[in-house]
């Protein structure tokens, strides 16, 4: 891969690990909240009710609840980015202190016509860490708009407090950015040793106006709390798996061990899996914290995070 070509497939990282720009610059004065889709503004962040769903249009993202009724209604504005991926970014005067941001994640770009219509990644809620420092973890796999304008679906293992809830333990949710907002289902206590599936499915598509729309749902099998349905006109076409890092002090901050993202399975709408996942995986040299391709099966693939 050719140094440009390179730079190109590391955009949506450099977007997310920098946030994003356009609701930072106009907000500069309001509180950030740390997303697993970047910094953002508090008022862009928006929990989502158990049986509603977003809806993003050309000119609207909408939270509608089960009976139809508008619960919340944001402008859309697509946050294109650009730009090439940087270091991560130290998390404070520390010499001890772990880098912050996509501190270990692959990425895989669908270029065939017919778009990504599943993603599944199986994998173990790993030991508490020995230290509690105010942390925040994410382990997520997740979906990325082809023309990375500014939107992730995730299903999301965390550690600590995020703008969804948390504590001193483990909690999954849902995520959704799309446009400058981020939504999220609540929060559900996880124990270490939990099996986890989590899991994105194109649901359906449809065009009227000339305008189609692709309609998705996020979840972790057996936990409907988290699931999130979200339609939007953007085709979700790059696949991550990832964890990110905030505020670790100290190495004891992590869990010990391997996280391995097990049984991939992508599965593209026409039925078909691709012939291999030429997945692109990003390390923390520094920290001594890796992302490792174990499988580029489409059907059983695996990644290993080491710590």
């Amino acid at each position: 891969m050719s140094f440009r070509g390179f730079f190109k497939f590391a955009l949506l990282a450099a977007h997310i690990v920098v946030g994003i720009a356009s609701p930072l610059d106009s907000r500069a004065s309001e509180e950030l909240v740390q997303t697993p889709a970047g910094l953002m503004p508090k008022s862009n962040v928006h929990a989502v009710p158990d049986g509603a769903r977003v809806h993003q249009s050309p000119t609207e993202v909408q939270i509608i609840a089960a009976n139809g009724t508008v619960l919340h209604s944001v402008p859309y504005t697509s946050s294109k980015f650009a730009g090439a991926l940087p270091k991560p970014i130290p998390a404070g005067t520390s010499r001890r202190d772990l880098q912050s941001g996509y501190i270990a994640y692959a990425y895989w770009q669908n270029t065939a016509s017919s778009p990504i219509s599943f993603l599944g990644s199986n994998w173990n809620v790993p030991p508490t860490p020995a230290s509690w420092d105010n942390q925040l973890l994410y382990w997520w796999n997740g979906l990325v708009p082809i023309d990375f304008s500014g939107g992730i679906l995730q299903p999301v293992l965390q550690y600590g407090i995020s703008p969804a809830g948390g504590g001193e333990y483990y909690s999954i949710a849902s995520w959704w950015l799309t446009g400058t907002d981020v939504f999220h289902t609540g929060v559900t206590q996880v124990s270490p040793g939990t099996f986890l599936q989590g899991q994105i499915s194109l649901t359906g598509t449809s065009t009227s106006g000339g305008v189609t729309t692709y309609s998705y749902s996020c979840t972790f099998v057996g936990y409907p709390s988290t699931t999130i349905t979200a339609s939007t006109t953007v085709v979700l076409n790059w696949a991550y798996e990832a964890l990110e890092i905030y505020g670790a002090t100290q190495i004891s901050d992590l869990p010990t061990g391997n996280t391995e993202f097990s049984t991939i399975e992508l599965t593209l709408q026409n039925g078909q899996h691709p012939s291999s996942l030429g997945w692109t995986p990003i390390s923390d040299p520094t920290d001594g914290i890796s992302m490792s391709v174990l499988s580029t099966s489409a059907t059983n693939g695996a990644l290993l995070i080491s710590y």
